[in-house]
């Protein structure tokens, strides 16, 4: 399991194939937080410099129904980028949850 200093990391939400997601409390204020990792354990300058960018970005969008980026910490050789946590699922795992026959069996579902 991944230790970062100042947070507790419960589990894994997501594993792709350049980054990990991970669900967990910061501790300094019990808050929870998602916290996203780069995959490889010696990142490339390029792989660096677009994870710092994707913070920048995001940590200065205050817009409703976008994430609120908490902070970008030190991580091995690497970056941990810390986001508010709204305790929401992935579309992937409400496409599990549906099944084969999609959302189309519901009174609410998607019609194609």
């Amino acid at each position: 399991m991944v230790a970062l200093t100042g947070y507790q990391i419960h589990e894994l939400i997501y594993s792709g194939s350049k980054t990990l997601v991970y669900r967990g409390i910061r501790e300094s204020d019990k808050k929870p937080v998602v916290i996203k990792l780069l995959r490889r354990e010696y990142p490339t300058f390029y792989e660096l410099v677009r994870f710092r960018n994707q913070y920048t970005i995001a940590k200065n969008l205050d817009i409703d129904g976008i994430i609120k980026t908490y902070s970008l910490e030190n991580y091995q050789n690497s970056y941990a980028l810390v986001m508010e946590d709204l305790a929401l699922i992935s579309l992937q795992e409400d496409m599990a949850r549906w099944g084969v026959r999609g959302m189309g069996e519901t009174a609410d579902g998607l019609h194609l």
